[in-house]
């Protein structure tokens, strides 16, 4: 079921939205933290450090490719706005056939540059093989992890966010199912949990083809060259690739970010990784609220009314905020606990508890850097808001290795927490100085 935001109550339509954006948003990160907390608790601390050393050279690969299904998005939610739905079916056609080319070629070069990357970020010894191991079988399911946010994409851009919470909900019930089979009855160890991943996501992804084939007829996705439209296709390029330009440098800021947690040991490595995980599942809901904001505006915009879609921004903000706070508090007070959650030593725990006291507090700052950037973002002002998040990032890899000698362990969340005010500064200056309207992309 689609969901006209042109039209009635703003923040009714933005909450209703926004709610099940939120939920798979969780649901997909409880989806990689289960592994973690069964790995954890059944298999060790060391296969714990392996998940979290190969998560951001697996991120190299998708972030490339979602990067470029953002300028998709757009697109869509601004024809869905005008009603420009055969728009709408010959970008979903053309970009379908792209990213499925584009998804094997990138699991391609991961299962063969894999071990040369893991030497690079100086992964310790007593993990590298495993790490190999473990990406080995995770790159496989690179194409089902693209198609299904594709998919998604397609439906939320409609204003459907139910149904990939559906998906979401089928995979990771699952995807924990597998996990305890695999590991703790027939003890196929790390091999085990990335296996359960890759079902699990192959899953979602069926689940959403045949659920757009069956109910949404003008836009099911099929190889007919009639449904191919180049033209669509270099539009919605020009909108994704600085997103992908900035999606690369963030790929390759995070392996250096994660070189400077590796030459800190291996507990280190361990405490941060894991406190990443638990950091990604908190701060979900304000990077979903701001997906909405960019979908509401793009479909407002599309609709040619900007006093909507900057009534969007002003209730969107007053959502982020009140959520950011609320998590800020949960994670401040309960941060230890949640760390031994994933089965981690008592030192290993404290490490990432002072991680989140650090970073926690400073969540309603990232909770306005997204807002903002949403709305550029929903307005086509793509270039200007991937330079400036390439630009937050800088300085914090730039923090990162300057003053790594003297904070030691704390400079990874201090230089974070200075990159997001950084980027809430850049954004709220360019939504008020109104260039995004003078110069479009």
């Amino acid at each position: 079921m689609s969901n006209d935001m042109t039209k009635g109550d703003v923040f009714k339509t933005l909450l209703y939205f926004t709610v099940p954006l939120i939920l798979s948003g969780l649901l997909q990160q409880l989806y990689y933290i289960t592994d973690s907390i069964i790995v954890g608790n059944f298999i060790g601390e060391a296969a714990l450090a392996t998940i979290g050393v190969s998560s951001p050279v697996l991120n190299i690969f998708i972030y490339v490719i979602t990067g470029l299904v953002s300028g998709y998005t757009i697109l869509i939610s601004q024809f869905y706005g005008a009603k420009e739905y055969i728009k709408v079916s010959r970008l979903t056609n053309t970009f379908f056939v792209f990213i499925v080319a584009s998804s094997c070629l990138a699991a391609l070069l991961g299962l063969i540059f894999k071990e040369n990357i893991l030497v690079l970020l100086h992964t310790p010894n007593e993990i590298l093989n495993s790490a190999s191991d473990y990406l080995a079988i995770v790159f496989a399911g690179i194409p089902a992890v693209v198609i299904y946010n594709l998919c998604s994409s397609l439906l939320r851009g409609i204003g459907n966010s139910k149904t990939p919470l559906y998906a979401i909900v089928i995979s990771s019930i699952v995807n924990v199912a597998l996990d305890l089979i695999f590991i703790r009855l027939f003890n196929w160890g790390i091999k085990g949990a990335a296996i359960a991943t890759v079902i699990a996501q192959i899953l979602s992804c069926v689940y959403l083809l045949v659920y757009i084939h069956k109910n949404y007829p003008m836009f099911k996705i099929s190889t007919n060259r009639s449904l191919i439209d180049f033209t669509l296709f270099i539009e919605s390029m020009k909108l994704g690739l600085p997103r992908v330009i900035q999606t690369s440098v963030a790929s390759v800021g995070a392996l250096l970010l994660q070189n400077i947690m590796n030459s800190f040991g291996i507990d280190v490595v361990t405490a941060i990784t894991t406190a990443y995980k638990i950091d990604t599942l908190t701060i979900l809901p304000i990077i979903n609220i701001s997906v909405a904001i960019s979908i509401f505006v793009g479909q407002n915009v599309g609709a040619d009314n900007m006093a909507r879609a900057k009534e969007g921004l002003h209730k969107g903000i007053i959502i982020i905020l009140s959520i950011s706070i609320a998590i800020t508090a949960i994670v401040v007070s309960g941060g230890w606990i949640f760390m031994k959650a994933f089965g981690v030593s008592n030192s290993v725990a404290d490490i990432g508890q002072r991680f989140f006291r650090i970073c926690a507090i400073f969540y309603p700052i990232l909770g306005l850097e997204n807002a903002y950037g949403a709305f550029l973002q929903g307005n086509k002002d793509v270039i200007f808001s991937s330079v400036g998040n390439v630009l937050t990032l800088a300085v914090r890899v730039i923090l990162s290795y300057t003053l790594a000698s003297s904070l030691k362990v704390d400079v990874i969340a201090i230089s974070e927490m200075c990159s997001w005010v950084l980027g809430a500064i850049i954004f709220y200056t360019r939504y008020k100085s109104n260039r995004w309207i003078k110069e479009p992309v």
